[in-house]
């Protein structure tokens, strides 16, 4: 049973254990919303309920639904990571319920809106891999992505055949990007507008992100490992860079930057205007207290307690599987699935956990448990 002393708080997410987690080591009760209601979630939180994914997000009927059978006065409020980038306005109608702790619709949108994020870029003249909104006739070098989607699954490299079968017309939820050679990163940082009207920006971390290809997704998000070994001249402009766009755009709380890191030089590639994976990679840091902090508006905290460097690696199923209940998981798995669950070719199955003194251990254990893993399934 909840204590009554500890406050209580909704969290949202595809995948919510990193929130979750971060929230119960600060000291909060945890109502818990996500797509797959692991054993973990399930463990750690008050109550957890599970939603269907729609369009690769949270299904938002069945959330409000949700949320209108809860007595929403007991909760300080509604935190949120992936799931709900293509439908923005759903944060006003739940904010008219309850706060929502975080970016609201209009900051939403700016970020998501690659017409409005990357003219921000231009005027600020911070560099990115070109743009374009309608087809290129050539499609070497291009990428095609989806707006207001998450995970890497969406983006998809150009090829003669996508050209002859892709509507030649504009839309809104599809733009292209060229394919920049580099070091996927990203910069997870903490934004507030304090009581003197300034902008505070702080960087929690740089971060390494993993991908692992599958079928038609080549840059399928699979992990990321936190204080990546990158120049300190690319580290430098990496936080000037997202210093600039928070103040520009009007973030608070946690967000993350998505760049390519090309020797010296940062490429943005989006803002990441909610809690971030990555999160997790910070587990000593009392995030969540500090998100909570930093969108109230008082002053950040700029000591960090993770010294080491910390990896987390997904790991997909390669085909359709039903877990059986003589699983002994070790304990560097998190997002463990309930025993009897069916899980579809291509979607996550677990979560492996790896911490050492560098970037590169810490990968290559992380590498080595994965591959354990997967050769069970």
């Amino acid at each position: 049973m909840r204590s009554v002393n500890k406050p209580i708080i909704i969290v949202a997410a595809i995948a919510c254990r990193p929130y979750v987690e971060a929230a119960v080591a600060s000291g909060y009760s945890v109502v818990a919303i996500d797509a797959f209601s692991d054993v973990d979630v399930t463990n750690l939180a008050e109550r957890c309920y599970q939603l269907q994914l729609s369009d690769g997000q949270l299904n938002m009927n069945q959330l409000m639904q949700l949320l209108s059978g809860l007595d929403l006065h007991q909760f300080v409020g509604f935190c949120y990571g992936a799931g709900f980038e293509k439908n923005p306005a759903i944060l006003s109608k739940i904010n008219a319920l309850l706060p929502v702790i975080g970016n609201l619709e209009q900051v939403v949108s700016r970020c998501k809106a690659p017409a409005y994020f990357f003219a921000l870029c231009e005027q600020l003249q911070l560099p990115y891999p070109q743009v374009r909104r309608n087809l290129p006739s050539n499609s070497v070098g291009w990428l095609r992505k989806e707006v207001g989607a998450s995970g890497g699954s969406h983006v998809k490299a150009l090829d003669a055949s996508t050209i002859l079968t892709e509507p030649i017309k504009d839309t809104e939820t599809i733009y292209y990007q060229q394919f920049q050679q580099g070091i996927p990163v990203s910069c997870l940082f903490l934004a507030s507008n304090n009581d003197k009207q300034e902008h505070d920006v702080r960087v929690i971390g740089f971060n390494e992100q993993f991908i692992h290809p599958w079928r038609d997704a080549p840059f399928r998000y699979s992990g990321a490992v936190s204080h990546v070994n990158i120049s300190n001249l690319a580290k430098v402009r990496f936080e000037a860079y997202v210093s600039r766009l928070s103040q520009a755009i009007g973030l608070v709380g946690l967000n993350s930057c998505d760049a390519i890191c090309d020797g010296d030089e940062i490429y943005l590639l989006e803002i990441n205007p909610r809690l971030s994976a990555t999160v997790g990679l910070y587990v000593n840091d009392h995030l969540l207290e500090k998100h909570i902090a930093a969108v109230q508006g008082h002053a950040i905290e700029s000591e960090h307690v993770c010294k080491e460097s910390h990896a987390h690696q997904i790991i997909y199923t390669e085909h359709a599987v039903t877990l059986q209940d003589d699983i002994m998981w070790p304990d560097w798995v998190l997002d463990r699935p309930k025993y009897g669950s069916s899980i579809e070719a291509g979607m996550p199955i677990c979560t492996v956990i790896a911490q050492a003194e560098t970037a590169d251990q810490a990968k290559k254990l992380a590498n080595e448990r994965a591959n354990t893993i997967r050769r069970e399934f």
